[in-house]
């Protein structure tokens, strides 16, 4: 089977579905296109979660990954998410197999996230959103 960005993208879902299932979460799917993937039921209240596969490196830094967060349309209008649209973002991580789940101060009106899968060479820490401080 060919790994496509779809096949990319049921997979994170998928991670994402066991580990809420793990946490004590009901997943569900909404039944057509939406700006989110998963409805997050912990019976006291429902949260519409976007998901991403990222495995995305930058060229100018080792160890991190870029989650692309916004679109354009054919009429070069660029879409990125917002408030009223989502109320979390996990993120799937293949290279150290985690989830991260980020909340909306994070990601909102944002085009990209740069996650930070390793240490920096120079240990550098203000501004950078590391990996382990968001695995759920």
């Amino acid at each position: 089977m060919k790994i496509t960005t779809n096949v990319k993208g049921q997979l994170a879902i998928s991670k994402a579905e066991l580990r809420a299932l793990e946490l004590g979460y009901i997943p569900s799917r909404p039944i057509f296109d939406t700006r989110y993937d998963l409805i997050l039921d912990d019976r006291k209240s429902l949260k519409r979660i976007q998901v991403k596969y990222a495995n995305g490196t930058p060229s100018h830094s080792r160890g991190s990954v870029v989650v692309k967060l916004s679109y354009e349309d054919r009429n070069k209008r660029k879409f990125m998410y917002q408030q009223e649209e989502v109320d979390g973002l996990i993120v799937y991580l293949p290279k150290i197999d985690k989830l991260c789940y980020f909340p909306l101060e994070i990601f909102v009106n944002k085009g990209n996230l740069a996650v930070r899968i390793q240490k920096p060479l120079n240990n550098r820490k203000k501004g950078i959103i590391f990996a382990e401080d968001y695995y759920w």
